[in-house]
């Protein structure tokens, strides 16, 4: 796959264990040039509606068969991607994976972290009562959302707010961020200093 210039554009592989609302949005800016780079395939753990959006935009698909470590590390081996990009994938990822891919893999997260890591943060931090929370993408380390910070952004929650309107709150800035973060990893220099993450 090459760019308008006919350099060769990077190519990611998206994990995903749900809905698949960012692999659409990441699908879409990698077609608008937003997202220098191309989706080579979206890998699930299990059915859900991201293949049917996979399908849709005509992305190859994968599903994960077990065991599933095994199986994932031998995938990544085959199709051999610039990038791993997280999207809602609900597993930690074994520490072998992590170190072959150091640096090479990134999560999106919906919460400020440290702050509501895990699962459901957004449940979380709605009923923990907090006025402002957001977003933290971030390189994937070994332990669950604990890599370096590349970007945060963050929204005061109106008191009027029920959880659904937080959640599509938080989703609109995942979509707006996410491609945008994961271009500039692809196509910018950064260094990675302790626990902190600088561009260069």
């Amino acid at each position: 796959m090459h760019g308008v210039s006919g350099r060769k554009l990077p190519g990611i592989v998206v994990l995903a264990s749900g809905n698949g609302s960012n692999f659409q949005r990441i699908v879409e800016a990698s077609r608008q040039g937003i997202l220098r780079a191309y989706v080579k395939m979206l890998i699930v753990d299990k059915d859900c509606y991201a293949v049917e959006r996979a399908k849709r935009l005509g992305i190859p698909f994968k599903k994960l068969e077990k065991p599933w470590r095994e199986n994932l590390k031998k995938l990544l081996g085959e199709i051999k991607p610039d990038f791993v990009v997280l999207a809602g994938f609900m597993r930690i990822l074994p520490p072998d994976i992590v170190k072959e891919w150091a640096n090479k893999i990134v999560n999106i997260h919906p919460s400020l972290l440290p702050s509501f890591p895990g699962k459901d943060a957004i449940k979380q931090t709605y009923e923990y009562g907090v006025k402002v929370t957001g977003i933290t993408i971030h390189i994937v380390d070994e332990g669950v959302d604990t890599g370096p910070i590349v970007f945060q952004r963050a929204i005061e929650i109106d008191q009027s707010w029920d959880l659904e309107t937080l959640e599509s709150k938080i989703h609109e800035i995942e979509h707006e961020n996410y491609p945008k973060v994961i271009d500039r990893l692809l196509h910018e220099k950064w260094r990675i200093e302790g626990r902190k993450f600088e561009w260069i």
